[in-house]
């Protein structure tokens, strides 16, 4: 299964990192596990923003470094990676 460092979602600071564990299937990412620094497996702990919060981040990086066909890598033209990273608004 491949991984990926992400933000840790608990950190307020945005400075810790958890290790994602997940795979891809029709460009969509399915969580398997999320390690701490500690090695706690921290994903059944987290809200469902929280995890779209890691699918995004992994979607964004792993599409942006996934060669083409052509071998060129696919550059992600329209996408804001900051403006996706973003949790969604609640609503009121």
């Amino acid at each position: 299964m491949p991984n990926h460092a992400c933000i840790d979602p608990n950190d307020q600071y945005a400075q810790a990192e958890v290790l994602v564990e997940f795979e891809t299937m029709a460009g969509a990412v399915n969580l398997i596990s999320a390690h701490d620094a500690s090695d706690d497996n921290i994903l059944p702990d987290l809200e469902d923003v929280q995890r779209q919060a890691l699918e995004n981040e992994i979607l964004l990086d792993y599409l942006q470094d996934k060669p083409s066909d052509d071998g060129r890598l696919n550059p992600l033209r329209g996408f804001d990676r900051d403006m996706a990273l973003k949790p969604p608004k609640m609503m009121a």
